[in-house]
């Protein structure tokens, strides 16, 4: 079954991100973008007044989890307006162009492995807008770390990873609490894997004590949508 998704950001360049970013990805046959157009909402007891860029997502159900995960790893929004709905007719022809464009989207793996740290190193590290929503209570240790042999790469709202020579990456460890591994563990690759990320088990210097540490990272893909390189291997240091 199509399902269309709706969200919407204050900037067209980020509405640009978003709608490249699901569709790279195959999480979505297609996105369209609208505005710009006048919100008016409520806001922490106040009614606001703001413009906004709206993208529309044409995807299936089978992906829809997915592509919810993807929206919320991606937007800057505290809390994006992140809307679905069925579609109840739509032309076969149609239809099956949405299947078929979004057939080759990233399966999700199930949890497996050594229970090692997380080397993060975007928007999930402490301080990046997504470390509170997704990993507030589960995490039991954080330490200041570098993956050394890497480069940086900007991406659509978020950082990719790439092996190099010489390079250097700035991010932090995290362990789990005691208990959260598996579902932590799940919850990550859920969120990564679809947009263009794979997880191997690297060596990473933490900072405090110079002890190397094989950690879990999420390097970019080979089909990453790769932006510039961020010089200083610092995604809280871009330009």
């Amino acid at each position: 079954m199509i399902v269309t998704v709706r969200t919407t950001t204050d900037a067209r360049a980020k509405a640009d991100a978003l709608a490249r970013g699901a569709v790279e990805a195959r999480l979505a046959a297609c996105a369209q973008i609208n505005g710009p157009l006048t919100s008016v909402y409520h806001w922490q007891g106040a009614i606001e007044t703001a413009e906004e860029w709206e993208v529309v997502f044409k995807t299936t159900e089978a992906h829809y989890q997915a592509l919810e995960a993807h929206l919320l790893a991606a937007h800057d929004y505290e809390t994006p307006e992140i809307l679905a709905t069925r579609v109840a007719r739509a032309g076969e022809e149609y239809a099956r162009w949405v299947e078929r464009e979004t057939t080759a989207a990233r399966l999700i793996e199930h949890p497996v492995g050594e229970e090692r740290p997380f080397f993060v190193y975007g928007t999930l590290r402490p301080g990046g807008y997504n470390h509170d929503r997704f990993l507030a209570g589960r995490i039991g240790t954080e330490a200041d770390a570098v993956l050394h042999g890497a480069v940086l790469h900007d991406g659509p709202g978020y950082p990719y990873v790439v092996p190099a020579h010489g390079g250097r990456v700035v991010g932090t460890l995290l362990t789990p609490s005691s208990g959260d591994y598996s579902d932590l563990f799940g919850l990550l690759d859920r969120l990564e894997l679809p947009v263009g990320y794979e997880r191997v088990a690297m060596d990473v210097e933490r900072v405090r004590d110079g002890a190397k540490v094989s950690a879990w990272v999420f390097l970019a893909s080979p089909d990453a949508p790769l932006g510039p390189v961020i010089e200083s291997g610092d995604w809280f240091d871009r330009p």
